[in-house]
C-alpha cells in the first residue's frame, strides 16, 4: 500500500463520519431542540450475526443512491427506538402508549432521515470526487427473517455495520444502525483513493507547475441547477400541504438566484426570459480555480 493512503477499513470509517455529519444539526431543526449523533464504531460482520446481536422486529429505512454511487444502505432502528424517535418528532402525545409506529409517525421519521441524506450528499461529494444524491426514503417494519429485503439475505457473505446514536434531552437515545454492502462498500474505497490520487495530483500540479490536463474533460456535460431559494418546515406543516399552499422561501422578490453545478455554488444572476423560456442572466461568478473544484 503507498505510503500515506488510507487503508479501506480507514476510507469506509471516513465515509461513515461523513454520512452522519449533518444528522445532529437536521434533527435538532426537525425537533426543535439539541439532538447529537455520534458514530460509535463500524463491524464487518454476516446479516446472521447482525440479528443475533439486533433481534427483530426492526424498522427498517431504504436509502437508495440516484447519483454518484450505486446501491442501497439500510438505516436499522430498533422497535423501541424507533417509538421514541416518531413521537420526539410527531411533538405531541398523540398515540404514546402505542405499540406500533402511525403513519404519521413514519412519515415524521422518513422526512427526518431525507433532511439528514441532503446534508451527506454535500458531506460526501469532496470525499468521493463526485456528486452524490439519494432517491427519497422508504420505511418496512420487518417482524421475521422472511420478511428482509434481498440486499440483507441471511445467505449474503459479509456486510459493514456502521453503529451511530442520536441523543438528547429528556433521555432520548436511539441507535442507527447504517448497513453498507460488500460491493457498495468496494465502490466507496475505490472512488475515495481515486479522489486522494487526483487531489495530490493537483496539488503537485500547482505545486511544479507542469501544463495542464484541464482539456481532457472539456466536453465532459455537467447538470446545471438554478435555486430559487429554501425553506425550512416543521413536519405537522408540511403534511398540511394541497395544492394551492405557497411555501415563502427565504428570500425577496428580486433576490439574486444561485446556479450550482454539482450541488454547489458557481454564480449568482438574476431570472429573465428569453422568448418563451426562462434564463439567468448572470450577476456574479466565483473564480476559475473555484470553478474548477466544482467539476469533482
Amino acid at each position: 500500500m503507498d505510503a500515506g493512503v488510507a487503508p479501506p477499513h480507514e476510507r469506509l470509517a471516513s465515509f461513515a463520519a461523513r454520512f452522519f455529519e449533518g444528522a445532529g444539526p437536521a434533527m435538532t431543526t426537525m425537533m426543535n431542540r439539541p439532538i447529537a449523533v455520534g458514530v460509535l464504531g463500524m463491524d464487518d460482520m454476516t446479516t446472521a450475526e447482525l440479528i443475533r446481536r439486533v433481534p427483530l422486529p426492526w424498522v427498517l429505512i431504504e436509502i437508495r443512491y440516484a447519483r454518484g454511487l450505486t446501491g442501497v444502505h439500510w438505516l436499522i432502528l430498533g422497535h423501541a427506538g424507533a417509538l421514541m424517535l416518531g413521537h420526539g418528532l410527531a411533538g405531541d402525545d398523540e398515540g404514546a402508549e402505542a405499540l406500533e409506529l402511525l403513519p404519521s409517525h413514519e412519515e415524521a421519521i422518513g422526512e427526518t432521515v431525507n433532511q439528514i441524506l441532503g446534508a451527506a450528499s454535500s458531506a460526501l461529494s469532496p470525499m468521493l470526487g463526485r456528486s452524490i444524491s439519494f432517491d427519497p426514503v422508504t420505511l418496512l417494519v420487518v417482524d421475521d427473517i422472511a420478511a428482509l429485503p434481498p440486499e440483507l439475505s441471511v445467505e449474503l457473505e459479509r456486510l459493514w455495520l456502521v453503529q451511530a446514536e442520536a441523543t438528547g434531552p429528556d433521555g432520548l437515545r436511539v441507535a442507527l444502525k447504517l448497513t453498507v454492502g460488500a460491493d457498495l462498500a468496494g465502490e466507496i474505497v475505490t472512488l475515495a483513493a481515486g479522489s486522494l490520487a487526483s487531489q495530490a495530483a493537483d496539488l503537485a500540479a500547482e505545486t511544479e507547475g507542469p501544463p495542464s490536463s484541464l482539456g481532457l474533460i472539456l466536453d465532459v456535460t455537467l447538470p446545471v441547477s438554478v435555486e430559487l431559494g429554501r425553506a425550512r418546515m416543521q413536519i405537522q406543516d408540511i403534511l398540511k400541504l394541497v395544492p394551492g399552499s405557497i411555501v415563502e422561501l427565504d428570500k425577496s422578490a428580486g433576490d439574486p438566484v444561485d446556479i450550482l453545478i454539482n450541488d454547489r455554488r458557481i454564480a449568482r444572476g438574476e431570472v429573465v426570459v428569453i422568448d418563451e423560456n426562462f434564463g439567468v442572466r448572470l450577476t456574479s461568478i466565483v473564480t476559475a480555480t473555484e470553478r474548477i473544484k466544482t467539476l469533482g
